[in-house]
């Protein structure tokens, strides 16, 4: 099967990177012609077709599936992807991906549904796939943090989004099924552990600006990486909470676009940083045990 070179340069991203070291399962005897099918633009046609059947099964709702009959919701997961749907579904994908689409195109393309599940899920959860309104959020969150007339404010702000934007995301509902398993599974566990390690890295340049422009360091004991693998951890649970209690959440405020990461992360800030040249030099662990102390001496008797 050639590859036709023009027309996977026009595919939208991330279709467009080289895909050949996500795509592992394709049904290539060679290693050459295994890259070769991965970047072909049929290959993509698939992919792109398979994760709008995901999303329009697992993604953001503004209303339940089936209200009226909750209990005949698809709770098998992915079970839905067959090779026929897949195939039938590549007849809509947009400009320019591939529209022709056949189980047979599919099955020479992957030797079994099993493969190409296994391959989807290292797409989706590969380090390279972020949605543009994510990355956007990178560029606009990293400069409010630094410039913005009012930092509370704009941590707030920057906290609610993060967690908005991760609630619209089907990447992320695939890849808390996907981490369910993942202890079984040493290749996802890599995948996720890679996934992770690429967005401390990203959200730890945006609090290093943060900081330097606030003229503010870590306390004592804590590491930038440290901070990022706790907010990371805050961000998902809040949208987890979110996606279980549905448009009720208490978890966010969208008139206000404030959410309960907003308070999270000023908490982290107050508790984690100090002003640089009014360093206390005390831990956070000893900055709480001086509360204590403080607050032993000024209570009752």
């Amino acid at each position: 099967m050639a590859v036709d070179g023009d027309l996977k340069s026009r595919l939208p991203y991330p279709f467009n990177e080289d895909l050949s070291p996500v795509l592992l399962r394709l049904n290539r005897r060679t290693e050459r012609g295994r890259r070769q099918l991965a970047n072909d633009p049929v290959t993509a046609a698939y992919l792109a077709a398979a994760l709008r059947l995901v999303e329009q099964r697992i993604g953001p709702r503004t209303a339940p599936a089936d209200a009226a009959h909750p209990a005949a919701a698809e709770r098998s997961f992915l079970g839905f992807l067959t090779q026929r749907a897949v195939a039938a579904e590549v007849d809509r994908n947009p400009d320019p991906l591939p529209r022709r689409g056949s189980v047979s195109t599919l099955r020479t393309s992957w030797r079994t549904q099993s493969d190409f599940i296994a391959d989807l899920l290292g797409f989706v959860l590969w380090t390279g796939y972020y949605p543009a309104s994510y990355t956007g959020l990178w560029d606009g969150g990293a400069q409010l943090l630094a410039e913005g007339a009012d930092f509370a404010a704009a941590i707030e702000e920057v906290a609610y989004h993060a967690t908005d934007h991760l609630l619209a995301m089907v990447t992320f509902r695939i890849q808390l099924a996907a981490s369910i398993g993942a202890q079984d599974d040493p290749a996802v566990r890599a995948v996720l552990a890679a996934k992770y390690e690429r967005g401390q890295t990203i959200w730890g340049g945006i609090y290093t600006r943060m900081m330097a422009a606030r003229g503010l360091q870590l306390r004592e004991g804590i590491s930038l990486g440290e901070l990022a693998d706790i907010l990371t951890a805050l961000v998902e649970g809040c949208a987890l909470r979110a996606m279980a209690e549905g448009p009720e959440t208490r978890v966010m405020d969208p008139p206000s676009k404030r959410g309960l990461l907003s308070t999270a992360a000023l908490a982290l800030v107050a508790g984690c940083m100090e002003p640089k040249g009014k360093e206390d030099g005390r831990s956070l662990a000893a900055l709480v045990n001086a509360m204590a102390a403080d607050g032993g001496e000024a209570g009752p008797g």
